[in-house]
């Protein structure tokens, strides 16, 4: 396993070797919907909308420019976008018009067609694709330009293909998050940077929607792109998933314009001469190896003290590192923190969802009072100050896993709407304190029942039959129906709510993960559920 794991680490800092790839451009000619004259009525509408596009976008703030030309059944829809890191007019209108123009080229007569070129995306239809946001095709999967993965990867590797899945996985998530979610992105658009270590190149990507979307469409469609992320780029050294609506793009090498709005890892510049000193330095290391097991094979006199030093250092270096990892995760928590209060602050603007001031919450469960404990999952039953009841999830303070849990709950369970989950109305963060908030379920939950000989005999089965029902309707919708499969992970008696009527809610959605929509399994990577 370690030997695997160094092979590894050593083949991705070769990856700063490898020769940084010249632009290129991607198309796609359509011919299924039809095919036109250029005399026709709709060659005049495409000729017009093609000559407006590249002005209307690279005049407007997001240098973006969608239009329809003419009328039914002639009409010519057309759209236009200049890549988020770009701000000069000029050159969007450039690349936009240069798009537009080698479509004509290139297409002939096709009614549809879509060019990806690495500065702006154009495309044309006769159909009205711009009534449906959720359409990101054409989708085109465009490998790095050099096709190739790492030196020795292993896709039937179980360990190698995890923690290249986890490096990328992190790097998406972080971008998407900021692009779909954070209010400065006004063009939907997130760059980033991700160090890991020394003997890692920090690895770059950006992530980009129209700005058309609403900030919900936009984390849709980048959650089509993560599963297809991972069926299409095992051990790739970068790749790119070019979408009309959305597209990703990762490398190991700075690709984009200006500094990365998202940096994970780096505490300075990640194009800085420093930077770039130790990603190359991990290649010097790697001879300084190579030389020394050659000097250690030819003079065995020096092994002894060759292995006294290596021990030395080792035990030196796991301090320092386990120093740093230490001052890592109190910034990532801090950091994460913030970067979901300002999630929860656009969820609280667009929703019924409400951010709570502590001390509200503190009153409304007089001190949360060990009286009004509901059991060891952390509820409590409370009323608020207009009179409304409430059950709020008190998560233990200083937790790091809290934390996360923590997160992982508001992102699900917000957006979910089912009569058999428990609806969650808001929650509260100030300093340690981490809260949930939920509808009040006053016969708590369905242990309370099934493990009381008194409350027992209270579930006929009748009364069972409808509970059994109502949590495999919860579970179907989570499965199949919901926007993105959802698997609970810790589905238990006691997380199974019932309502005033003996309704059951499925609760508790602090471990629950999101598979894409056509996956069946998954690795994970600690152990959950009871």
């Amino acid at each position: 396993m370690g030997t695997l794991l160094y092979l590894f680490l050593v083949v991705l800092s070769s990856l700063s070797l490898v020769p940084r790839a010249a632009a290129y451009s991607e198309y796609s000619c359509n011919g299924t919907t039809g095919n036109f004259t250029t005399g026709s009525a709709f060659g005049a509408n495409l000729a017009r909308l093609v000559a407006a596009l590249p002005a209307n976008a690279s005049s407007s703030p997001s240098l973006f420019a969608s239009a329809a030309v003419g009328a039914a059944p002639d009409t010519a829809y057309g759209l236009a976008l200049c890549r988020g890191d770009v701000t000069d007019a000029g050159v969007c209108s450039a690349c936009l018009a240069d798009a537009f123009g080698r479509l004509r080229r290139l297409c002939g007569a096709d009614r549809d067609a879509t060019f990806y070129a690495d500065l702006c995306t154009a495309r044309y239809s006769g159909g009205d694709f711009l009534a449906r946001p959720d359409d990101n095709s054409p989708v085109i999967n465009a490998l790095d330009v050099n096709g190739s993965t790492y030196y020795g990867w292993d896709a039937r590797n179980a360990t190698s293909r995890t923690l290249f899945l986890s490096l990328v996985g992190t790097l998406f998530g972080e971008m998407a998050m900021y692009a779909a979610y954070n209010s400065s992105a006004a063009r939907m658009f997130a760059s980033a940077a991700m160090y890991v270590n020394p003997q890692l190149p920090t690895v770059y990507g950006f992530v980009q929607c129209t700005p058309d979307l609403s900030r919900a469409q936009c984390w849709d469609c980048f959650q089509v792109l993560q599963d297809q992320n991972r069926r299409w780029y095992d051990g790739r050294e970068g790749g790119r998933i070019l979408g009309v609506r959305c597209s990703f793009r990762y490398e190991a090498y700075h690709f984009f314009g200006g500094m990365p709005e998202v940096r994970i890892g780096l505490k300075g510049d990640p194009s800085s001469p420093a930077a770039e000193t130790e990603i190359h330095g991990s290649n010097h290391r790697v001879v300084l190896i190579v030389a020394v097991i050659v000097s250690i094979t030819a003079f065995s006199a020096m092994m002894v003290a060759g292995l006294v030093i290596i021990r030395a250092r080792r035990r030196k270096g796991a301090e320092k590192k386990k120093r740093k990892l230490q001052l890592e995760a109190q910034s990532r928590n801090s950091s994460t923190t913030e970067d979901a209060l300002k999630l929860w602050r656009i969820e609280e603007s667009s929703s019924e969802f409400t951010l709570y001031d502590f001390a509200e919450l503190a009153a409304a469960t007089g001190g949360f009072s060990d009286e009004n404990l509901l059991g060891r999952g952390g509820f409590g039953p409370g009323k608020l100050a207009d009179g409304a009841e409430i059950a709020v999830k008190r998560l233990a303070a200083h937790s790091g896993q809290g934390l996360e849990e923590f997160k992982n709950e508001i992102q699900l369970i917000a957006k979910l709407q089912h009569t058999n989950l428990v609806r969650l109305v808001g929650c509260c963060v100030q300093e340690e304190e981490k809260l949930l908030v939920y509808e009040y379920m006053p016969n708590r939950s369905l242990n309370c029942f099934i493990f009381d000989q008194q409350r027992g005999p209270l579930l006929d089965w009748e009364k069972r039959r409808r509970i059994i029902e109502g949590v495999a309707q919860g579970l179907l919708y989570l499965h199949k129906h919901s926007r993105v499969r959802i698997i609970h992970r810790d589905l238990k008696a006691s997380n199974i709510l019932l309502d005033k009527d003996l309704n059951p809610k499925i609760s508790d959605f602090g471990m629950a993960r999101i598979f894409g929509s056509n996956m069946t399994e998954a690795n994970t990577n600690r152990v959950v559920g009871t």
